[in-house]
């Protein structure tokens, strides 16, 4: 992809990337290494991942494959010492980890309903803990339990959905869990704050994914009409959107904001 920023803009920081073997969260990763950053790449398929590894190009440093299950409180915590051994330092998270089991309230069954839940808020939950038990907190502590002046960059970007807000049918988990998350970004940007972490959120309209297939090709022709710019997003344009979060000249003041890029499909 293009760059957004100026070349290596991240070089020397390393950043973990959930979701990352396909869909926003493979545009994320491919977006942060075209950037400079070395990428630890999340996800529950070690072959898809490694597949995906090998389509990302003009990665200034070799991304790190780092297969887990993000609902596993064993899995996360073994994937961030993972990166942690790799790379001493862990500058950025991005949670994009993300299913769907779509269904009415009446049909949906209490597993399903769990499980999303445990994907998109569960996985956003362990990884930002894990990250900060592991690195910033022991940061922090060293330094006398006095605020990180250090001048690295540090920030979160979590994903929610204008879902969040709209609501959907046959979505009650999802939603509920994207809306959560919104509340969870909030909090995480207090209690890090001392850390100097940066910690926001994205909520995206309808964009091209795997995810977004199951809709069917007229309920992404109406999603279109329902945005003023009158298309959904490519994951590129996500990727995009992370990166300008992600770079402390762009959004270095900037932390506990949820970012609505969905074409126009809600205002608030």
């Amino acid at each position: 992809m293009d760059l957004i920023l100026r070349e290596n803009a991240f070089l020397g920081e390393t950043h973990i990337v959930t979701g990352a073997a396909q869909g926003i969260g493979f545009a994320v990763a491919q977006a942060l290494a075209r950037h400079g950053a070395q990428v630890a790449m999340v996800d529950l398929d070690a072959g898809r991942l490694e597949e995906a590894r090998s389509r990302i190009d003009e990665a200034a440093v070799e991304p790190l494959v780092v297969p887990a299950n993000v609902t596993s409180e064993e899995d996360v915590t073994r994937a961030v010492a993972t990166v942690l051994e790799a790379n001493d330092c862990i500058n950025g998270l991005i949670n994009v980890a993300g299913i769907t089991r779509d269904s009415r309230i009446t049909k949906k069954s209490l597993e399903d309903f769990n499980l999303v839940l445990a994907v998109h808020l569960g996985g956003t939950f362990l990884f930002t803990r894990e990250v900060a038990k592991q690195h910033w907190h022991p940061l922090f502590k060293a330094n006398g339990n006095s605020p990180l002046e250090d001048g690295l960059n540090r920030f979160i970007v979590n994903f929610s959905s204008v879902s969040a807000r709209n609501g959907n049918i046959g979505q009650v988990d999802y939603t509920a869990a994207k809306g959560a998350i919104e509340s969870v970004t909030r909090t995480t940007a207090r209690e890090f704050s001392g850390y100097r972490v940066r910690v926001n959120a994205i909520a995206p309209g309808p964009v091209n994914t795997p995810m977004l297939a199951g809709v069917g090709e007229q309920g992404i022709e109406a999603m279109k009409r329902a945005t003023l710019l009158g298309k959904v997003a490519e994951p590129e344009d996500i990727a995009a959107t992370v990166i300008g979060i992600a770079c402390p000249r762009v959004s270095g003041y900037t932390t506990g904001q949820v970012f609505a890029a969905n074409g126009g499909l809600y205002m608030a």
